[in-house]
């Protein structure tokens, strides 16, 4: 049996893990089914606001939005985009689990083989 020190270093490092997982699946990026402003040429009269989907970053849950005339368009940089800190909360519980469950299956394949 683990010290309890141990087991608490363990999930501290799992937590860290899980926090670079989810900050490396900006990566991860797709346009969305949300639509921003992406100018103000379009229509007939060329007045009328254009519309595309936003790039949105970040996996299993998109966190990282695309913000039209702030960043540059279509790249995604955690300064000058949109944050939803829910979702990358999300995102790092998803993978802070996951870690947990691979941990425990390793140290339960060990206790068996010992």
């Amino acid at each position: 049996m683990r010290s309890s020190s141990a087991k608490a270093a363990l999930v501290g490092v799992a937590l860290l893990i899980a926090i670079a997982f989810a900050l490396l699946s900006v990566k991860f990026q797709r346009t969305g089914t949300e639509l921003v402003q992406y100018g103000n040429l379009c229509g007939q009269s060329f007045s009328e606001p254009c519309y595309e989907p936003v790039l949105k970053g970040g996996f299993p849950f998109a966190y990282l939005f695309d913000a039209p005339g702030i960043s540059r368009e279509r790249q995604l940089a955690f300064l000058e985009d949109t944050l939803h800190p829910v979702a990358l909360a999300l995102d790092i519980a998803v993978y802070f689990t996951v870690i947990l469950i691979a941990a425990a299956v390793v140290a339960r394949r060990q206790s068996a083989l010992a």
